[in-house]
């Protein structure tokens, strides 16, 4: 847990109290209450749901106790879910009468998507097992408030070419043409042997700026080679990308997710034939450890039901989520991860793997920890978000309006922290994956003062905030260090892809955000990525140090101003910032303080003045100025520890491209 000084966190305890209204109705839950309670401060509920259903229960009612709102407050402990709680327009408040689900002490509360596995029994040296009834992959374990790693190969192995096809006739709803793909991949026998359980096993390898996770669905070894197998129709989808998204059947992989590769501590395998989880022990007493498997797909469900009916003023405050679970991209239950770039994830094969004539439909996002379609004035504050395996910690995808994640501190994380937004609205209301009543566009949201620490542990190539065509966004104040890849993207659509430019984006401010020390295991991309045509969108007061093309608007950025950042980078190589082709136009950077003035400026119409260069540690006060102010602001400091958390991998060292910025 994130570990707040003392005096802060008695006065941030202190305001929660007093912010508990009078006349409003407050509905407690305690890990100890029962269902069938009142739900009292002395006489609490036991469920979060149970107590949402009260609320529910108020609201349809009409009671006049709710004027004031409905506050369901979680007293300290840890509330399990085996699904996700799910909220409709039937739990809506208004801006006069909320619905605030929030912990009674900050942190204390603890959402959790997981169980407890106990009874661990040795069965040789470290290496103990327990019974866990599920049957699905196993893909995160925790041992002590640790994150432990799937068994896998100690050092990368090179493949040795494809094997076999599969067809795609054309005709397939994850299809866009006819074609053919690869059905697997050769490894030599010495280095892979062929393993009891095939269907669990996953391939990791990466290209430049994407990194691809392929599920195999059997093995079979033939003379010195063996071959694994891929899941289909999700293998041939991910083994025909373009660009970065391509393969390279002889360069190095991590296979995982083995009984047999069981050989280092803090490693664990699931079998799902036998409902049996091994663990290798480093150094734990097994007979006191507290290990949980994470079970639940998602933790929180917010879903209105169009864009015409929204569930509506609903915050969630002071309480912590972990421990839930995900099993990677399915297309035609077939799994893997997979993606050109970024968040956008590939879910359709395409002949050729040119993904601009499909308008982007061919792509789709991960669902989040905390999914949110069709909502407005919803509001996350001052949470935790540690230990999550979803692709995405908030994902408000998809008409999500005025809405808030602000103070809240991201830990620990497979996959990003937050995402607005959606590929597909490059148009909308074309009907395709969301119903034309649906669709709507993500417009004036905050994303603010929230501190990200070893986010995108495995889903390394997208970064740690991201947004897609949005309106009138606010991604600002917020701490963002360590990234595999970037730190920040807005926006979507590429000048070289013969689609016309997007309209939907607009009035976007990527600002004031404290962002480096990125791109430590992809190459390519920038600390703050901008994509497409977005009038009125400005990129101020960042403090971006330590990472290749710091200010980046890739091909076709448009309409963009860039002012006011400081951009600290000793390195002589990279770019603070990079304008390398004529499709990128109608930007204007001014007033910039730069270490190292190397920029490129291919671009037209575009107005680069007023640099202000420097050497080593010579800021001016006008600069020192922009970097105390960048980052998170006073009133949510206390989020920051006292120390830096200490990093977690869960590759083996050295796996990352050799062009990286560190």
């Amino acid at each position: 847990m994130n570990q707040f000084k003392t005096k802060q966190f008695l006065v941030l305890a202190l305001s929660f109290f007093l912010s508990f209204s009078a006349s409003a109705v407050d509905i407690w839950v305690s890990p100890g209450g029962k269902d069938s309670e009142p739900g009292t401060q002395s006489r609490p509920m036991a469920s979060v749901q149970a107590a949402l259903e009260k609320a529910r229960d108020l609201r349809q009612k009409n009671s006049g106790s709710i004027k004031d709102g409905v506050q369901i407050i979680l007293q300290e402990g840890e509330y399990y879910l085996a699904k996700p709680l799910q909220l409709g327009t039937e739990d809506s408040g208004t801006a006069a009468s909320p619905t605030i689900i929030m912990a009674e002490k900050p942190d204390k509360a603890v959402i959790s998507g997981g169980v407890l596995v106990t009874d661990w029994q040795q069965v040789e040296g470290n290496i103990y097992k327990a019974r866990l009834n599920r049957d699905s992959k196993l893909r995160s374990l925790f041992v002590n408030g640790k994150r432990k790693r799937m068994a896998g190969t100690d050092v990368p192995v090179n493949g040795l070419g494809n094997w076999g096809k599969f067809t795609i006739e054309g005709n397939e709803t994850w299809a866009f043409g006819a074609g053919t793909a690869i059905d697997g991949i050769k490894f030599a026998s010495n280095d892979i042997r062929q393993y009891k359980n095939p269907g669990d096993v996953e391939l990791v390898q990466f290209n430049i700026w994407t990194e691809k996770i392929l599920c195999a669905r059997d093995m079979e070894q033939l003379g010195d080679t063996t071959i694994i197998k891929l899941q289909q129709p999700y293998g041939a989808i991910a083994t025909t990308m373009a660009w970065a998204g391509k393969i390279n059947y002889k360069k190095s992989f991590v296979v995982r997710n083995a009984l047999e590769l069981l050989d280092s501590p803090g490693e664990f395998y699931f079998d799902r034939k036998s409902q049996t989880l091994y663990y290798y022990s480093d150094g734990e007493d097994m007979a006191t450890v507290k290990a949980i498997a994470p079970m639940a797909e998602g933790l929180v469900q917010i879903k209105g039901r169009s864009a015409s009916e929204r569930v509506k003023n609903i915050r969630f405050e002071g309480i912590t989520f972990s421990h839930d679970h995900w099993q990677l991209m399915d297309v035609a239950d077939s799994h893997g991860f997979a993606g050109i770039q970024s968040l956008g994830l590939a879910t359709k094969y395409i002949p050729g793997g040119n993904w601009h004539p499909t308008e982007y439909n061919s792509t789709d996002v991960p669902g989040g920890a905390i999914q949110v379609e069709n909502a407005e004035s919803i509001e996350f504050v001052r949470n935790s978000f540690e230990g999550i395996s979803s692709g995405i910690a908030i994902n408000l995808v998809n008409d999500v309006k005025n809405s808030r994640v602000e103070g809240n501190y991201f830990h620990d994380l497979l996959g990003n922290a937050v995402n607005i937004g959606h590929p597909q609205h490059y148009k909308i209301g074309d009907g395709n994956i969301f119903p034309e009543s649906v669709e709507g566009l993500c417009e004036n949201n905050r994303v603010a003062n929230n501190y990200l620490r070893n986010v995108c542990l495995d889903f390394r190539q997208v970064e740690g905030i991201t947004s897609f065509f949005v309106a009138n966004t606010e991604i600002v104040h917020n701490d963002v260090e360590g990234t595999p890849y970037g730190a920040i993207v807005c926006g979507w659509w590429w000048g070289n892809s013969e689609l016309a430019a997007s309209t939907e984006a607009k009035n976007n401010t990527i600002s004031f955000n404290r962002a480096g020390n990125t791109h430590n295991v992809l190459d390519d991309g920038g600390i703050i990525y901008l994509l497409g045509e977005q009038p009125g969108t400005v990129v101020e007061g960042n403090y971006v140090f330590n990472g290749p093309r710091c200010i980046y608007p890739d091909d076709g950025s448009a309409y963009l101003t860039i002012k006011r950042n400081v951009v600290g980078n000793d390195s002589y190589k990279w770019m603070w910032l990079h304008l390398w082709t004529k499709r990128c136009h109608d930007i204007t950077a001014r007033e910039n303080y730069v270490k190292n003035n190397l920029l490129m400026d291919n671009g037209t119409n575009n107005t680069i003045e007023k640099t202000y260069s420097f050497r080593e540690d010579e800021w001016s006060d006008e600069a020192l100025k922009i970097i105390e102010n960048a980052g998170i602001q006073d009133e949510f400091k206390d989020i920051i520890p006292e120390s830096e958390p200490d990093k977690i991998s869960i590759h083996p060292a050295g796996f990352k491209e050799r062009d990286v910025f560190h």
